[in-house]
């Protein structure tokens, strides 16, 4: 399940990356200016998650996995109300507020599966590592979709 997660986050924060890189060159300051808040925001959920990612372990509680998972919901809120706080250029502001209510729906998968794992039936638990996994391709391919508009638009 956190491996599953783990694996998007680095697919986000490799295309957020890429984001930053095809902004950089257009000479315009708002939109280059607009593409290192993207990237600072993302830099700092990676290393927020990259922090988290030794707590999950093979002999780790039930209980610590959920401390863990509420870890990553704030590490995903931080970023969510920073992002909230960007400006972003003429024209972005649809794909922006897109963009923030995407990267929260990964809060949303990880809260409503940290209550869902509180379960002592082992079957219980194996269907909210599932759910969580789709949620969390689900809310990927949006955000995806969004980042490729955005790169688009940055282009223009």
């Amino acid at each position: 399940m956190v491996a599953a997660m783990r694996a998007r986050a680095a697919l986000v924060l490799t295309l957020l990356l890429a984001l930053a890189a095809a902004g950089c060159g257009a000479g315009n300051g708002e939109r280059n200016d607009y593409v290192k808040a993207l990237n600072t925001a993302q830099t700092g959920l990676a290393q927020r998650f990259e922090s988290l990612q030794t707590r999950i372990t093979p002999t780790s509680t039930p209980a610590q996995d959920a401390k863990t998972l509420q870890a990553y919901e704030a590490a995903v809120r931080s970023t969510v109300h920073g992002l909230r706080g960007v400006d972003p250029p003429d024209g972005f502001d649809d794909l922006h507020r897109r963009f923030v209510d995407q990267v929260a729906q990964y809060g949303v998968a990880l809260r409503q599966a940290r209550g869902q794992l509180r379960s002592d039936d082992p079957q219980a638990i194996l269907a909210a590592q599932g759910r969580l996994r789709s949620a969390i391709g689900r809310v990927g391919e949006r955000l995806n979709a969004t980042i490729r508009a955005i790169n688009t638009k940055i282009k223009e």
